[in-house]
């Protein structure tokens, strides 16, 4: 049981250095990533927080969002399944200005992010994956920015449904239209005009 709960996260952690996890590395990981669970709804963390772990999502749908000053739920980003769940509150040791829900019951595994820094302290294998994972952040928030102000929000949608296909199945449409950075209207008439086309 306990194999099948950290391989999602071994097959993630290889995918990031294309290479096999050494076992003493394995077992490192197995005594400081516990398992815990959220249900539907239950926040992992909230505004004013002070964080202190990151987690990888195993199982269910996360949600991070912020609420702006017009008290708008504002969607910033989805953790899928296979994703690491780390925010910028946590790195720089100061209040979360984000909530992070969970959107399904959710299986994830936890960290301190003291015990991850002790663990990672040192390790050349440890530095490789860290290194690919700033790299693939900075991707991601210059592909998103871009998209703000290169795509129609048409576009955004459909960019949207070819990276996550069912991602309206397992979302509803006003988060989906937060995250576009458009209205829940706009999007019901992007979706009604493409699917006429």
């Amino acid at each position: 049981m306990q194999a099948d709960l950290y391989a999602p996260l071994f097959r993630f952690l290889e995918s990031l250095i294309a290479a096999k996890i050494p076992e003493d590395e394995q077992k490192n990981i197995i005594n400081i990533f516990k398992p815990i669970r959220l249900n539907k709804k239950e926040l992992f963390i909230k505004e004013g927080d002070i964080p202190t772990a990151l987690a990888f999502n195993v199982s269910g749908l996360l949600r991070c969002y912020y609420i702006d000053t017009k008290s708008n739920d504002v969607t910033k980003y989805f953790y899928f399944e296979g994703s690491i769940i780390s925010y910028s509150g946590l790195l720089l040791k100061k209040a979360s200005k984000y909530y992070i829900e969970a959107l399904e019951d959710c299986v994830l595994l936890y960290v301190d992010y003291r015990s991850f820094e002790l663990l990672t302290q040192d390790s050349f294998f440890w530095l490789k994956i860290i290194k690919t994972m700033q790299q693939h952040a900075l991707i991601y928030k210059e592909e998103r920015e871009s998209s703000f102000l290169l795509e129609t929000a048409s576009e955004r949608y459909v960019n949207l449904l070819h990276r996550y296909p069912y991602i309206e199945q397992r979302i509803n449409l006003g988060h989906i239209a937060s995250y576009l950075g458009i209205s829940q209207v706009s999007l019901s008439r992007i979706r009604g005009k493409l699917r006429k086309i």
